[in-house]
């Protein structure tokens, strides 16, 4: 994953993803740092309803083909 900022271009993993007091919780590194993202469930619906547009889900449909047709 790329995050852009103004200022600077940074590569985030997401190595770790659980619940943790009502929360999503994301760890990972982005480019040295370690970082966390945590969402609550109005930020969650609010994330998902935005990705559900034809345009994502079909993003999303080709990395899970694309993704099986390699480890084949």
């Amino acid at each position: 994953m790329l995050v852009k900022t103004p200022a600077i271009k940074l590569g985030v993993e997401v190595r770790k993803v659980e619940a943790r007091d009502g929360r999503l919780v994301l760890s990972g590194v982005a480019s040295a740092m370690p970082c966390t993202v945590e969402m609550d469930g109005p930020e969650l619906l609010s994330l998902a309803g935005r990705m559900m547009r034809p345009a994502v889900i079909g993003i999303v449909l080709r990395a899970l083909f694309s993704r099986r047709n390699k480890a084949a």
